[in-house]
């Protein structure tokens, strides 16, 4: 069994493009600069980064990769996945991390997309769902896109792109959706209803078996971004946590997005997207211009081969119970972090649901500030106006500790 190995914006938000803090933009070189010196260039350029392993990152939903991850990604960084004839591992590796993905998420046959992301992902699914709604409808039926405020800021992105109009529903006290308000919304004409398995703000998870069940009795697709909790959710409820099921086991859910980067132990960029109907990914297709070269279900055209056979390596190496010893030790670590902070007099609230704790305090953005001037980063949900801390494999209880230590002493000075 593999073993895991053990930023955010500030309150005014992040500077524009060519204005970060530090930031010196150079023309392109007459002459090429000699490799040590670009070398050096470089680790200057960095010398502000941190590193997962640290003990400084505590605002991050990513990690470092698995070991097997990494050095597969380092071996495989010419392998493009536009060019089938070139690299032909890469639609075999796609269809077997389809079939590792479905297994975990109870869809053996279903079919799947790999993907830059989440963002990509959560694209993917509703284009094919507004194709689908299309066929139904007619090209010019209004396309409405139903999920909680909760649900990720990338759909945001993805209704300036898409004739879609999306609607988001209030949270309830524990920030996940109000079914009460969103099933009322919910009619045959609904284009999707989208449940978040993991909100990156909070960590809190949509009731699935509830919006499946009510959507799926109008005939209304329903797609899970599980990119936070795809790998937490399913593994914690086998560890006896009461959480909703979120895969293909729940009727009605027609599609899922998965971030193997996150919590799966693989390299950046990699995600995935499945559908339960395996002709689905039929609506996402555009044809390709060369004989031989397979046609394109994803955004991407030329996109990195490596992630991908990473997330495989990373995949086999870890299996069902890496992955379920793995969440083990990030909810202790969730405890520990949890008992620390009401120690310190904390207020942890609502309670969390996979790794994101956050705190109520008057002022989280001076608290983050303050942490960010110690070197550690932490972070604010400011639609929740929440401190927002994230436990990962890369801390240790002394980390965890030395957070809270320095959260107590930053607070201390408030007015």
């Amino acid at each position: 069994m593999a073993t895991l190995p053990s930023s955010s914006p500030s309150p005014t938000g992040s500077p524009p493009p060519g204005e970060l803090a530090g930031a010196r933009p150079h023309g392109l070189p007459d002459r090429g600069v000699p490799v040590e010196r670009v070398l050096a260039e470089l680790a200057g350029l960095c010398a502000d980064d941190h590193d997962y392993r640290d003990g400084t990152v505590f605002n991050s939903i990513c990690s470092t990769p698995l070991p097997v991850a990494e050095q597969v990604f380092a071996a495989h960084q010419q392998s493009n996945m536009g060019d089938n004839r070139i690299f032909p591992s890469l639609p075999r590796a796609e269809a077997e991390v389809t079939a590792m993905l479905a297994d975990l998420m109870d869809g053996p046959g279903a079919a799947g997309v790999a993907t830059s992301g989440g963002t990509e992902a959560n694209l993917l699914a509703v284009l094919a769902a507004l194709r689908h709604h299309r066929a139904r409808f007619g090209a010019g039926a209004p396309a409405r896109v139903l999920m909680g405020d909760s649900a990720h800021f990338s759909f945001d992105k993805i209704a300036a792109l898409l004739a879609v109009e999306v609607v988001r529903v209030p949270s309830d006290e524990r920030l996940r959706v109000d079914t009460g308000r969103l099933l009322p919304l919910v009619t045959p004409e609904t284009a999707l209803v989208v449940a978040t398995a993991g909100s990156s703000e909070s960590g809190a998870v949509d009731d699935v078996p509830a919006i499946a069940a009510h959507a799926s009795a109008l005939g209304v697709p329903v797609h899970v971004d599980a990119a936070t909790g795809g790998f937490l959710v399913p593994f914690a409820r086998e560890l006896g946590d009461d959480l909703p099921a979120i895969g293909f086991g729940v009727d009605g859910v027609s599609s899922i997005t998965l971030d193997p980067h996150k919590y799966g132990g693989a390299p950046i960029p990699a995600g995935h997207v499945l559908f339960r109907d395996p002709g689905a990914p039929d609506a996402l297709r555009t044809s390709s211009h060369y004989r031989g070269t397979l046609d394109h279900h994803a955004l991407l055209g030329t996109r990195p081969g490596g992630a991908l056979l990473a997330t495989w390596a990373a995949l086999r190496a870890q299996g069902r119970s890496g992955y379920r010893a793995s969440v083990a030790g990030l909810w202790e670590r969730r405890a520990l972090l949890v008992r620390l902070l009401t120690e310190a007099g904390f207020e942890v609230a609502p309670r969390p649901e996979l790794t994101v704790v956050t705190v109520r305090h008057p002022s989280p953005e001076k608290l983050v500030d303050a942490l960010e001037e110690r070197g550690l980063i932490a972070s604010v949900a400011r639609r929740l106006g929440l401190l927002r801390l994230v436990v990962h494999w890369h801390q240790s209880e002394r980390q965890l500790r030395g957070l809270v230590t320095a959260l107590a002493e930053v607070d201390g000075g408030r007015p």
